[in-house]
């Protein structure tokens, strides 16, 4: 007897596949930014790193990820859409 896998589950895997890439290039421009930039003063006082690392790069990716939810995430419905056998309909 074969399992058939639900719907749902497919589109979770590529949803979280789709969230660690995503992640993983986020700690990428985060790390790049800490090690390549400078410690001077830059914005409120703050070195370079600091304030690109820690406030513009983050605020750009909440952005971006606005974009990404829209354009690769579908709406996945909570409920079956079949009803099963051995249940009543009302």
């Amino acid at each position: 007897m074969k399992f058939e896998e639900d719907s749902r589950i497919k589109i979770a895997r590529k949803i979280l596949a789709l969230s660690w890439i995503y992640f993983t290039i986020f700690l990428i421009f985060i790390m790049g930014a800490s090690f390549l930039l400078d410690i001077e003063p830059f914005i409120w006082g703050l070195p370079a790193w600091v304030a690109i690392g820690n406030v513009i790069i983050p605020i750009g990716f909440v952005i971006l990820l606005i974009f990404v939810i829209e354009k690769f995430v579908p709406d996945i419905p909570f409920i079956d859409e079949t009803p099963d056998s051995g249940e009543e309909q009302e």
